[in-house]
């Protein structure tokens, strides 16, 4: 028998599992698979022995906005595992030890290398820009006013003409901004699949966004970034596996609205400034 994992929580507890897959195929000989989201298998692709697509009855099962950590909100683990196990293909299974809760199973078998980009960009040096909006779920209150990204836009915009400033998210999780400057560039909802956000990497010279799954890849792939939420020494130590700089404006963790605005737009703008990479 083979192992398979699922990913089917949030976005930052994709790279634990990427990890672990990792160093089952540098430390052993097992054969791995995992089972995720269509626009995740870029993660897994070419590191995996299978990647496996979430089938369609598992969107009506379970309510995807309350994505958790490895799981779903107030979805037990062994429900999950139930749900999706005969799912997946002949000879694999989901370990006992891999729960599907907010802690991570792996322990030291894990392995943390920057993703692969799918091609070569060329163009012009980028700012990137995650303006996440949840609608509805658990982690709904994390959201930022819309005014905040509008405003941070607006001075990256006037502060780096020679610069482009570059929104990215999905369509159902990102505020659609529309901002007129000659620099600007809304890719919100454009991208197909997060090998775009990987890809888009490679021209970016800093990025910033709200505590959540983008902010964590740019991180990862040496992007100097900075973070807006409530867990600093997470984010700028535990889990910043490629040690790039990274700046931080804490905010309480029970409403991200209660921010002042202009002064975090500043505070962003002069990290861009002062950390800015050449590429």
């Amino acid at each position: 028998m083979n192992l398979a994992f699922v990913d089917v929580g949030e976005l930052g507890w994709s790279m634990y599992i990427a990890a672990h897959v990792r160093w089952y195929k540098e430390k052993t000989q097992e054969k791995v698979a995992v089972m995720t989201y269509p626009d995740r298998r870029c993660l897994y692709e070419g590191l995996a022995d299978s990647v496996m697509d979430i089938p369609q009855s598992f969107y009506t099962a379970f309510d995807v906005r309350r994505q958790n950590c490895l799981g779903i909100q107030k979805v037990a683990p062994d429900i999950l595992k139930g749900f999706l196990s005969p799912y997946l293909e002949d000879s694999y299974y989901v370990p006992d030890y891999f729960v599907m809760r907010c802690k991570h199973p792996f322990g030291s078998r894990l392995i943390f290398k920057p993703y692969k980009y799918s091609e070569k960009i060329h163009g012009a040096s980028e700012i990137l820009v995650f303006p996440r909006y949840r609608i509805g779920g658990w982690y709904s209150f994390r959201n930022l006013p819309e005014e905040f990204y509008t405003q941070l836009i607006e001075r990256l915009c006037a502060m780096f003409p020679m610069l482009s400033v570059r929104t990215i998210g999905t369509a159902n999780a990102a505020y659609d901004i529309n901002v007129d400057r000659h620099n600007y560039i809304n890719w919100v909802g454009r991208s197909k699949s997060l090998q775009d956000l990987i890809d888009w990497c490679q021209t970016a010279v800093a990025a910033v966004g709200s505590q959540s799954g983008p902010p964590k890849i740019a991180l990862f792939q040496e992007v100097p970034t900075f973070i807006i939420g409530h867990q600093q020494h997470r984010h700028m130590v535990n889990e910043n596996w490629s040690k790039t700089r990274v700046g931080f404006h804490s905010v309480s963790s029970s409403n991200y609205a209660d921010i002042n605005v202009s002064a975090c737009v500043e505070e962003a703008v002069a990290f861009v400034k002062s950390n800015k990479r050449n590429i």
